[in-house]
């Protein structure tokens, strides 16, 4: 919806499909952000190729997507703390689950109650158009006091319902900027910067690539990777490992008695 917005505002929308051609696409801006603008060229993207497998032309014109760069910035603990001290419902209980699951937040205002599972202590997302996508994620204590807080006298479907169209929440995005505000934090931090600081922390304390690239829903390795931050403390040790056994060495030389 909010790519063909964007394309809708573009003299793209008033074009036949036949003459929407390469060039014609990467001469037009569709957004301030590498993000925003991709949004708009997936939604071209499907578009063109819908046209072309009902035969309305063609071929579809390749559409290629701007250059993203993700989201490097981490929530530390101070300032976890803070946010969460400021933060109200349900932007409190959003963050909780992103910073403990990983989860975009899409996938957190979309969840049902019936792909929270108690007994095995994980939450099923149904969504996305991969396999990697549609996944199992591990319910922390903290989330399981959340979920159980919100189902409490709930009567939805939805974990969390909301007065829109829809039926679920869509955005906390501006209660988020408030928090932030509050707390007295940078505007580069933003709410998908707690999916960056899970993936960052779990990639920190397991080692395991695979099993992060799964809790995350990612397929390419490469795109996992950018979660591996060497920590300084592991560069200090590893830097006074070496300047210890280079001493070592130079002692070694000088021990021992001179004889006259």
């Amino acid at each position: 919806r909010n790519g063909w917005r964007m394309i809708s505002e573009t003299p793209l929308a008033g074009m036949r499909l036949d003459r929407v051609a390469t060039d014609v696409v990467e001469a037009i801006r569709f957004g301030k952000s590498a993000s925003n603008e991709n949004n708009a060229l997936r939604t071209l993207r499907r578009m063109l190729s819908k046209a072309a497998e009902w035969g309305m032309i063609r071929t579809a014109p390749k559409v290629k997507l701007a250059k993203e760069h993700g989201r490097t910035e981490l929530i530390g603990q101070k300032a976890e703390g803070k946010l969460l001290d400021i933060a109200e419902q349900p932007l409190r209980d959003v963050l909780i689950l992103i910073l403990d699951t990983g989860m975009r937040p899409q996938e957190v205002f979309r969840m049902r109650w019936e792909n929270v599972d108690w007994e095995h202590r994980t939450i099923f997302i149904p969504y996305g158009k991969t396999r990697n996508s549609r996944r199992f994620l591990p319910i922390s204590k903290r989330v399981s006091e959340v979920l159980a807080s919100r189902l409490s006298g709930m009567k939805s479907e939805w974990v969390f319902p909301s007065d829109s169209s829809c039926g679920h929440l869509t955005t906390v995005a501006k209660a988020f900027a408030d928090a932030r505000e509050k707390a007295g934090l940078p505007k580069s931090l933003v709410l998908y910067c707690a999916r960056h600081t899970f993936a960052t922390h779990a990639l920190a304390a397991t080692g395991n690539l695979a099993a992060v690239m799964k809790a995350l829903g990612h397929s390419n390795a490469q795109t996992a990777m950018i979660y591996q931050h060497p920590g300084i403390e592991e560069i200090r040790q590893a830097v006074d490992a070496k300047n210890l056994a280079t001493d070592s060495r130079h002692n070694s030389r000088h021990t021992g008695f001179v004889v006259n």
